[in-house]
């Protein structure tokens, strides 16, 4: 589903990198089947970590600006021409994500719309939580020279680790349009596999420590950001 939803967008100037991460299902053998000569396939002998292979694949894209895409998610047909519209029309903004839908493995629709109002008015509480989903971003390539890759110390959180990094130098907008439709279970994601293990609270607590060290806050924010540090460091010791 997800390359299909590439290969049908409206926009037509793109290319898609795709790398099979050492796969031991079916998938190398679907990617295999695509004859698009705009899809660069790159196939891994080993799963070498989901940061490493973000990383890996940056290498590789030549175009302007660098959309993601994670496995099973399907962009609709106008996201990249309205992405690439709106980073064209705003030069002050360095990355964009949308709004999106979650749907289960049946492609049933769960939640039509994630956001209910206009996030952009809030985008400071992006310091508190992750509300961006990954495979909603569209964000200029040079941003890569600015602020670096995905930190490679984080194997769960490094898209949020990401964008806390872009958020402290440059502009985020979120757009209201639905343009993705999210998975709600990636079941043979390396996310998944962490999700539940104490991975994802040594990450919290790594974050939280990057954030408040490199952020400015008022008195009440620096409470709620304490109260979530004694969450994660009871997490920690349970």
């Amino acid at each position: 589903f997800s390359l299909n939803s590439v290969i049908k967008q409206k926009y037509f100037n793109w290319e898609l990198i795709a790398i099979d991460n050492g796969s031991t299902d079916k998938s190398r053998s679907e990617l295999k089947k695509f004859k698009d000569k705009r899809i660069k396939k790159i196939y891994l002998n080993k799963n070498i970590g989901r940061t490493r292979c973000l990383n890996f694949g940056l290498k590789f894209c030549k175009g302007k600006y660098i959309a993601i895409l994670d496995s099973d998610d399907i962009s609709l047909l106008n996201r990249l021409t309205k992405q690439v519209k709106f980073l064209e029309n705003n030069k002050d903004i360095y990355l964009v994500g949308s709004n999106y839908q979650v749907i289960d493995e049946n492609n049933r629709i769960l939640k039509k719309k994630y956001f209910e109002h206009n996030i952009n008015l809030k985008m400071r509480d992006l310091l508190f939580e992750n509300f961006i989903a990954h495979s909603t971003v569209m964000y200029r390539k040079e941003l890569l020279k600015k602020v670096g890759r995905y930190p490679k110390e984080f194997r769960y959180a490094q898209d949020y680790a990401f964008y806390l990094k872009v958020y402290k130098r440059f502009k985020i907008f979120i757009l209201q349009d639905v343009l993705v439709k999210m998975r709600k279970d990636h079941r043979y994601t390396e996310y998944v596999r962490l999700a539940n293990s104490k991975t994802i609270v040594q990450e919290e607590y790594k974050q939280l420590n990057w954030t408040l060290k490199n952020y400015e806050f008022s008195l009440s924010e620096k409470i709620v950001l304490y109260l979530k540090y004694i969450k994660i460091v009871i997490k920690k010791i349970i």
